[in-house]
């Protein structure tokens, strides 16, 4: 019987997601995932040309979860600085509640995909995540009419959101509430907004 290969590609693609979810990306195997699948281990090679090129499409899809539980609950019409606050609380519950998808996204394997120049941040790879967060960022930038390029202003907000999203994974949140977690972002962009102008 000949295997649906679309059908195969997609469970490959399922599989790595689940196996990052429950056992964290440093455990991701090729030959688990291929057997998990039911197939031989050089099965996922016909799909995938190396375990680099499997990993960024596990990696767009792993920050297509990470967009939609960001943006979750937030209203478009909202201005750019409520968004991005509302954002950031989101973004701290996810890393909490996805502990192992926060780590492959944001702590293992980030400079894989960034590349950083004076002027700009870009991804090498499609990043929803990412790149609504810089939208929304740029949007800020031009609402408050910031000072500072593009990059410094992605740069600050995005070093102090995956920051406080770190700490909230550690023990010292144990007294982190959703109050304080939208205090903190709050505050932290009156600060800059402030300070950029």
């Amino acid at each position: 019987m000949k295997r649906n290969t679309a059908e195969l590609k997609e469970k490959l693609i399922k599989t790595g997601i689940e196996e990052i979810r429950i056992k964290g990306i440093d455990q991701l195997s090729m030959r688990t995932i291929a057997q998990k699948c039911g197939v031989t281990h050089g099965a996922p090679y016909k799909h995938f040309d190396n375990k680099d090129t499997y990993m960024k499409v596990v990696l767009e899809h792993l920050s297509e979860i990470f967009l939609k539980n960001m943006t979750q609950g937030i209203a478009s019409s909202l201005n750019a600085r409520n968004r991005l606050v509302l954002m950031g609380c989101n973004f701290v519950r996810f890393a909490q509640q996805e502990t192992n998808i926060f780590e492959a996204l944001f702590i293992k394997f980030p400079f894989n995909y960034m590349e950083f120049s004076p002027t700009s941040i870009s991804v090498n790879s499609h990043l929803p995540g990412f790149e609504y967060f810089k939208k929304i960022a740029l949007e800020l930038k031009s609402e408050e009419k910031l000072s500072g390029s593009d990059a410094e202003v992605l740069m600050h907000f995005w070093s102090f959101i995956t920051g406080l999203a770190m700490l909230a994974r550690s023990p010292i949140a144990d007294n982190f509430t959703e109050t304080t977690v939208q205090e903190t972002v709050r505050t932290m962009l009156d600060i800059y907004i402030k300070g950029a102008k």
